[in-house]
């Protein structure tokens, strides 16, 4: 597995952002549901965050994107992991903001790459090699 700890943060964000560009939004959004159950709770809630980040940075408060994922806010920040599903359902249908989330979520939570999907990982190390 590659590790990247040593890449700078914006040249993973760049490779993230690149590597996802090119997938579709039920594809990204299929790859991490496949992982959600088997990323530590960390990982997830960090994902949840940065699903909200994408929201925010789009004008829609976390709020806002619970109620549009038929969950609830209290459900996300608590780690459940069906209203995890449900987020990243809804954000699917929201163009780019899977994508967004993902470039939000090894900026500010690089510790957690690892347990992103093995095919982004492995899209991400492909396109850092390539660099």
């Amino acid at each position: 597995m590659f590790h990247f700890g040593n890449v700078p943060v914006e040249a993973l964000a760049d490779a993230v952002e690149k590597h996802v560009a090119k997938m579709d939004e039920a594809q990204l959004a299929a790859l991490l549901l496949g992982a959600l159950e088997r990323m530590p709770p960390d990982a997830a809630n960090a994902l949840v965050a940065s699903i909200f980040d994408a929201f925010r940075d789009r004008g829609e408060s976390s709020e806002d994107a619970a109620e549009g994922a038929n969950t609830t806010l209290h459900a996300l920040e608590g780690g459940d992991r069906s209203a995890a599903g449900a987020l990243i359902r809804y954000a699917s249908e929201n163009t780019a903001v899977l994508k967004e989330s993902l470039t939000c979520f090894v900026r500010e939570h690089r510790d957690q790459v690892h347990a992103l999907p093995a095919p982004l990982i492995d899209g991400i190390s492909a396109r850092l090699q390539r660099t």
